[in-house]
């Protein structure tokens, strides 16, 4: 069941990253037309696609720990059963402790710069760090899902 909901919410993601994607270059790109060709300043279109970027990023990074696509460094010989599973503990764990930061650290954050504005298009600065707490929460779900895969199958063998 967390397989299937791990997936649906990853096609979700990818919807909305692609959305947010095309929203900042929209945004980028009427910013340079009005600069360049309209000789109108539009201020607002940068802290709109600081605020898209942002959001991008973190949960871009979160949707990265569910389709495997951050980077691998390669060191051990990991074709050995008992190295592969150790390196795999490691690496979740290393992500439950990149997720908790992300979560606590990014919420205390969240919330200590709610109380600015982000002038130019008249919103929190809320929003400017929700993306933090947001991604440490995706990655621990995502995370869990990829534990309880190990712990169904921790040496990898082929089902019969």
């Amino acid at each position: 069941m967390l397989h299937r909901f791990c997936d649906g919410l990853a096609v979700v993601i990818r919807g909305l990253v692609w959305i947010a994607f095309a929203g900042m270059i929209l945004t980028v790109g009427l910013q340079i037309l009005a600069r360049n060709l309209l000789d109108v300043p539009m201020i607002w279109t940068s802290d709109v696609a600081l605020l898209l970027f942002t959001w991008l990023i973190f949960v871009g990074a979160a949707l990265g720990v569910k389709t495997g696509a951050h980077y691998l460094v390669d060191m051990l010989p990991t074709q050995i059963p008992a190295v592969r599973l150790g390196v795999e503990i490691v690496s979740l764990v290393a992500g439950f402790c990149v997720a908790w930061i992300l979560s606590v650290d990014g919420w205390t954050l969240a919330q200590m710069r709610a109380s600015g504005e982000v002038q130019s298009i008249g919103i929190s600065r809320f929003w400017m760090y929700l993306p933090l707490p947001v991604s440490g929460v995706l990655m621990a779900v995502f995370l869990a899902e990829m534990t309880l895969t190990l712990l169904r199958n921790p040496f990898g063998e082929e089902r019969a």
